[in-house]
């Protein structure tokens, strides 16, 4: 069975996020970063990068 992602849910291009990896959830942790819509992704940095398809279990918005 393949999983898709509801993309109403992403978040919205640039939008500042917490989230939590699989790892993250086992520790009970969170990163920040910034989502790009355009590659569905969390840049933490520039070589810090994770996919909303393989890496990241659940996001929410950083309050402004």
């Amino acid at each position: 069975m393949e999983v898709r992602l509801d993309k109403n849910t992403l978040p919205k291009d640039g939008q500042d996020v917490k989230f939590q990896t699989v790892i993250d959830e086992d520790y009970g942790t969170w990163q920040e970063g910034i989502y790009n819509a355009k590659y569905e992704s969390i840049y933490v940095s520039k070589n810090e990068i994770y996919d909303m398809w393989g890496d990241v279990v659940r996001w929410e918005p950083l309050s402004s």
